[in-house]
């Protein structure tokens, strides 16, 4: 008999129809075990997913926690500091005034009994800057104009034209309240290097922050920035003079400069100022100012010079403010395109001129321009409001610095008539060249107090 192979499996249908049953049990054995065991990995899953996501939106939540700034109790969210009604987050307010102007004919008054003492009794000038103490009190930093050179203590002391002043006249400033001081003036090169390094290190050891001259090039190239006592901020401040009276420092970078237009230096020092700003703003600096030093002296107005050159600084948009001495006149207060510029403040302390052209010489102004914004925030901060005092360099007939004020605070400087007549003259000047008087105000500092005491 031949073997017919699968003959049977091929055609007998019971063996068929027992052949598909076990198939399909076994079909349904393996799909029943995949099912559990699929089952099984997607419950595992599902539980390791939750798991983790829990561990970490925990870790999430204790992130967060540990960013939050801890905020002490009591702590103030706002620093409005000594600005009388700063409109936003934080401010700041920078008292300015002009120079420090001293003759032999000043500073014989305050002489104490050995001019050669060499332990700072030489000299005191406390009370010629002390009616200045409230509205220094009345701000949060207070920048002085140092015009000259100081001399060793002791001496020997020059003056016009090549200055060497007391050096008390530093300390004076510094137990007044001032806690800066710019010092790039026509004068500057007048005693050289070791000029500069006595003022330098006179301030330093007054506690007196400062720019514009310098005893090293790597200070040259730091800006100064200064933080606001009342938390309201960082203050960055740069200067610069357009002459030397034709004298030459040993090397350029002794004083900052802001040379006219048409000098070969005259970019050089713009891009100077505007990197120094720059810097300052890298470290921390919310608003920064530029004092600006001119030679053309007793003019009620703006003079070409100031004007083209505090423009194109105000076109740079480095500056928030931009202020001037060295005119030994008050002069205009200007909105360029936004920016804020006192052009002169004409001098803060100085030995009486007698001509009729020099008058001027005897009055000044001070100023307090307050900034406000959000601390921290970049393009947030704008100059909301500018108060101004006109001063004299006399009070009663004595040498001391007197606010002409229409509350005469310490009486009269000259006499009622003559305070009238040079208030309003600088009351003209101030607001010739269009300031908008809602933002730029005089300066009632009893009225101020009045409506502080009174909150």
């Amino acid at each position: 008999m031949k073997y017919r192979k699968n003959a049977v499996y091929a055609r007998n249908p019971e063996v068929l129809t027992a052949g598909r049953r076990r198939l399909a049990i076994i079909c349904v054995v393996v799909l029943v075990a995949a099912l559990a065991v699929g089952g099984w990995f997607l419950t595992r899953h599902f539980v390791v997913t939750r798991h983790a996501a829990e561990t970490q939106s925990a870790t999430r939540a204790d992130t967060v926690k540990q960013k939050k700034p801890s905020v002490k109790e009591g702590e103030p969210k706002e620093h409005h500091g000594n600005s009388p009604d700063c409109p936003d987050t934080d401010c700041i307010a920078m008292m300015v005034n002009g120079d420090l102007l001293f003759h032999p004919g000043l500073w014989d008054n305050f002489a104490g009994a050995d001019t050669t003492a060499t332990d700072g009794t030489a000299y005191d000038f406390t009370s010629l800057f002390e009616p200045m103490r409230k509205y220094i009190d009345a701000s949060d930093i207070a920048v002085c104009e140092f015009e000259t050179p100081i001399a060793p203590r002791g001496g020997p002391y020059a003056g016009y034209p090549v200055f060497n002043i007391p050096s008390e006249v530093a300390d004076a400033a510094a137990k007044v309240g001032y806690r800066a001081c710019t010092h790039a003036s026509n004068h500057s090169w007048d005693q050289g290097a070791d000029g500069i390094a006595r003022l330098w290190d006179t301030l330093e050891q007054d506690g007196i922050a400062q720019t514009g001259s310098y005893k090293t090039e790597e200070d040259s190239t730091k800006p100064l920035v200064i933080d606001s006592p009342t938390g309201g901020g960082k203050l960055g401040l740069v200067a610069g003079t357009v002459s030397l009276n034709a004298q030459t420092p040993d090397y350029d970078w002794r004083v900052d400069r802001l040379r006219e237009s048409g000098d070969p230096n005259h970019q050089s020092d713009i891009d100077r100022a505007v990197a120094k700003a720059k810097e300052a703003r890298k470290q921390g600096a919310d608003v920064v100012a530029i004092a600006m030093h001119s030679v053309q002296e007793y003019l009620d107005y703006a003079d070409s010079w100031q004007q083209s050159e505090a423009h194109e600084l105000a076109d740079t948009g480095a500056f928030d403010v931009i202020y001037g001495a060295g005119c030994h006149c008050a002069q205009p207060i200007e909105n360029y395109n936004g920016t804020w510029i006192i052009y002169g403040l004409g001098n803060a302390v100085t030995e009486s001129a007698n001509t009729p052209d020099t008058l001027v010489n005897n009055q000044g102004v001070t100023a307090r321009v307050q900034f406000a914004g959000k601390k921290g925030v970049a393009g947030s901060w704008r100059v909301s409001r500018i108060d101004w005092v006109p001063t004299a360099n006399m009070r009663q007939g004595r040498y001391q610095w007197c606010p002409i004020s229409s509350d005469h605070p310490d009486g009269a400087c000259w006499n009622e008539t003559e305070d009238a007549n040079q208030r309003q003259r600088i009351w003209n000047v101030i607001y010739s060249m269009g300031a908008d008087q809602q933002v730029v105000r005089e300066w009632n500092i009893t009225a101020e107090q009045t409506n502080s005491s009174g909150k």
